[in-house]
């Protein structure tokens, strides 16, 4: 964006810009106000000067919420809810044992059916057994990093990453 000034300023004495002022007033029947002229340049300094410093401030209020996410990071988080999550479809619980790996999840039409994991290297992995009343479902687990992928029946999907550490 380029932003274009005036190659020449105009300079007027400030009692003739006041007697400008105060013709053109009168000219056309206005009742000529008892502000100081001074005082009117500087209420017009004043708001350039607040309109430029309201704009940096924006502008850093702008990159802090761009980099907040950065900074607010967990490194401890083991399950990570990432994509589109609608908030009726919450993982309560997950277990994870030498041989499979259990979610407990809440929410309202989940489709568990549509259920399936898929391990780093795009093998699908279906679930081995799923619970509709309390809501369990378990996955075989083959020590590898699944991206478990759950949808409702209104095609939302929570997408949860189980990552493997070897210790």
């Amino acid at each position: 964006m380029m932003f274009f000034r005036r190659a020449k300023k105009y300079n007027m004495p400030k009692q003739a810009a006041v007697d400008v002022l105060k013709n053109v007033l009168e000219a056309s029947n206005v009742e000529t106000p008892n502000i100081n002229f001074d005082w009117l340049l500087l209420k017009g300094l004043a708001q350039t000067n607040l309109v430029d410093f309201c704009k940096w401030i924006a502008i850093g209020f702008l990159f802090l919420a761009l980099v907040s996410p950065v900074a607010l990071m967990n490194a401890d988080l083991k399950v990570d809810r990432a994509g589109i999550a609608p908030e009726k479809i919450i993982i309560e619980d997950y277990s994870l044992y030498d041989d499979h790996f259990t979610l407990k999840l809440i929410g309202d039409d989940i489709d568990y059916e549509g259920i399936y994991a898929k391990t780093a290297n795009g093998r699908m992995i279906v679930p081995s057994s799923f619970d509709r009343g309390t809501g369990e479902v378990t996955f075989p687990y083959t020590h590898e990093g699944l991206t478990i992928y759950i949808s409702d029946e209104h095609g939302h999907t929570l997408n949860a990453t189980l990552s493997a550490y070897e210790k």
